[in-house]
């Protein structure tokens, strides 16, 4: 079975047709505790040490990492926050975390499903502070206990890897999905930083391209995420003080203004009918219908409005610092090897792979305006 789609590639028009997605196997990777996380105060929201899995890279990948950062959404609140820490399982404590993880897709040891990271160190990294790796307040809160230190969870986590070989990384990517994609985006230049001159480092932020529109109606409630890392959690100081410096602190979370002021490559992937974005910009509603496809003619609308928003919000730097894969799948997550293509017969992971290493600077933008439903290739809806 085959699907067809129309792509705009740098404004040329392409028809092509694409198989379905395979199967991707997994592998078990054990827990790494961050050494000193508690003297370094790299805890989770309950104040349990930071943690993550790693597997050592082999051959001529054994200088390159892979570092991937596990979405969630954020704690907005001190009850939210509270909730996460006692109920909230590993998204605010690793009390009860599993001591294995399952690698696939882009993590996964086999050359053959991951000819591109197969033998690179990789790296999942849990996200258990809900500040996409952000939150920096010394003392626990008064009235919760709860502690906001995602951003030392972050740093502690970049040590452990500096001394197990990063600091002599050749090739290094910085990559998560929804809240941490976001955190890529926020901590791309610091992860820049942490490596050496001669390395080639980037960031592959993954649906985490939220717009901020403020005549969207229910464009607040990004806004009160933000608002809320930035004076609950106190992440104004991981934000670059040349966006905090001219505007509020919270809007220089928003990645159109956040990535004007960050100087490494950033490759975006995002789908233009991203359901988190649909519901947060505008309402649950809208975003149920989506995925069951009944929307009402407003309802159509109001998607096709957003979706346009959301190109236009893109970056306006050239492919070389800025490469963009945007779908028009009904969906919040992508797989890396998903095998629906935009431009030819390349993939996702093709059309981004050619960009990491400079072969091609390429910007693929879907120009098909309904939105799609991607599920045999692997990207579709999720239970939000």
């Amino acid at each position: 079975m085959t699907t067809t789609t129309f792509l705009l590639l740098l404004g040329f028009i392409v028809i092509l047709t694409t198989p379905l997605q395979a199967q991707t196997p997994v592998h078990i990777v054990p827990i790494s505790w961050v050494q000193n996380a508690i003297v370094k105060g790299a805890v989770c929201l309950d104040g349990t040490p930071a943690a993550y899995y790693y597997e050592q890279g082999q051959g001529d990948g054994a200088n390159n990492w892979l570092v991937f950062l596990q979405g969630g959404g954020w704690c907005v609140n001190q009850t939210d926050c509270f909730n996460r820490a006692i109920y909230g399982k590993s998204s605010g404590s690793t009390k009860n975390i599993s001591l294995t993880f399952p690698f696939g897709d882009f993590l996964s040891n086999n050359q053959t499903n991951n000819p591109d990271f197969y033998n690179w160190n990789r790296v999942y990294v849990p996200y258990c502070d809900g500040s996409s790796f952000t939150g920096d307040v010394e003392a626990p809160d008064s009235v919760t206990n709860v502690t906001y230190k995602g951003a030392r969870i972050f740093r502690a986590t970049m040590d452990d890897l500096l001394s197990r070989g990063m600091n002599g990384a050749q090739n290094a990517l910085l990559t998560g999905v929804s809240a941490g994609g976001l955190a890529a985006m926020i901590h791309c230049d610091r992860f820049r930083g942490l490596l050496p001159w001669f390395a080639r480092v980037k960031c592959l932020p993954i649906a985490g391209y939220f717009v901020h529109e403020e005549n969207l109606p229910g464009s607040k409630q990004f806004e009160v995420a933000f608002d809320a890392l930035i004076h609950l959690h106190g992440s104004a100081g991981m934000l670059p003080p040349q966006c905090t410096s001219i505007m509020t602190p919270s809007l220089c979370l928003f990645p159109q203004y956040l990535l004007q002021y960050v100087t490494t490559p950033v490759f975006i992937a995002m789908s233009s009918f991203d359901q988190v974005q649909i519901k947060w910009n505008l309402f649950k509603e809208d975003e149920v219908c989506l995925v069951s496809q009944n929307c009402t003619h407003d309802q159509k609308q109001a998607i096709q409005e957003l979706r346009s928003d959301v190109l236009a919000a893109l970056p306006k730097a050239p492919p070389l610092s800025r490469g963009i894969w945007m779908t028009s799948c009904i969906a919040h997550e992508m797989p890396y090897y998903s095998t629906l293509t935009i431009i030819g017969n390349k993939t996702f992971a093709e059309v981004f792979i050619d960009w990491y290493f400079g072969f091609n600077y390429l910007q693929v933008i879907d120009t098909q305006i309904e939105p799609q439903n991607c599920s045999l290739y692997g990207i579709g809806p999720k239970q939000l």
